[in-house]
């Protein structure tokens, strides 16, 4: 058996050099920059904090980009505060995100007017260097219908595109508990659903290395939150 010979030279005062026959140990992997780009459905991750935990720490670092209004292509109701999802995914083309996660569309309609938001969109997404994900539509309520046309130019364009969904409507089905009433809008405890629902999604998107169709559990990581004002 070879005998390891630990080198170390020592001067009168200190001990100048010292070789070790150890591996160098691996950095850290670096933190994922998170882009959640949402309407009003998804306000609860602004208005309450505690939906943003299982993001915080670790593994990610996330900005918040969701406006009460918003619409995919086109300003909300307020343009002056209500920009589109493009326009906010544009205003983050030189910060280095990694992804951006998508959860507006309940204020459009037109089952083709998705498919060509979700094609700006990716366009606009894959020309910064980052990837996307995409959230199905809770068919609840006033946009049940809406909602499952929607999922379904979802799921094509998900194929097309090689684009990530996040399944929030099979997720959320049977959780009334989360919702205020027949809505998609959801209270304080949907808003933790949801929150561990994004961060279980990236972790499975950034594992598996590819496409992914999502309806995750949890497991508690932490992140820092940017919201932008």
């Amino acid at each position: 058996m070879k005998r390891h010979i630990i080198s170390c030279f020592l001067s009168a005062l200190a001990v100048t050099s010292c070789v070790l026959p150890f591996a160098p140990v691996a950095h850290a992997a670096e933190k994922k920059n998170v882009l959640i780009v949402g309407d009003s459905v998804s306000t609860v991750l602004r208005w309450s904090p505690e939906s943003m935990r299982p993001l915080w720490g670790k593994a990610y670092n996330s900005t918040l980009e969701v406006w009460g209004c918003q619409k995919l292509l086109t300003e909300g109701c307020n343009p002056s505060k209500n920009p589109s999802a493009l326009a906010s995914v544009l205003k983050h083309k030189n910060d280095n995100i990694d992804i951006v996660v998508v959860m507006t569309g309940y204020n459009d309609t037109g089952d083709e007017y998705l498919r060509q938001a979700i094609r700006k969109i990716n366009k606009a997404v894959k020309e910064m260097g980052a990837e996307l994900m995409w959230l199905t539509y809770r068919q609840n309520g006033n946009v049940r219908i809406k909602a499952r046309g929607f999922n379904k130019v979802v799921r094509q364009e998900a194929k097309r595109l090689n684009m990530s969904i996040f399944d929030w409507d099979a997720k959320s089905r049977t959780k009334s508990a989360w919702f205020n009433g027949a809505s998609t809008h959801m209270n304080a405890l949907g808003g933790k659903a949801l929150g561990r629902g994004i961060r279980d999604a990236l972790d499975t998107h950034f594992q598996s290395g590819s496409t992914t169709t999502v309806a995750p559990t949890t497991t508690v990581l932490d992140t820092t939150t940017t919201v932008v004002p």
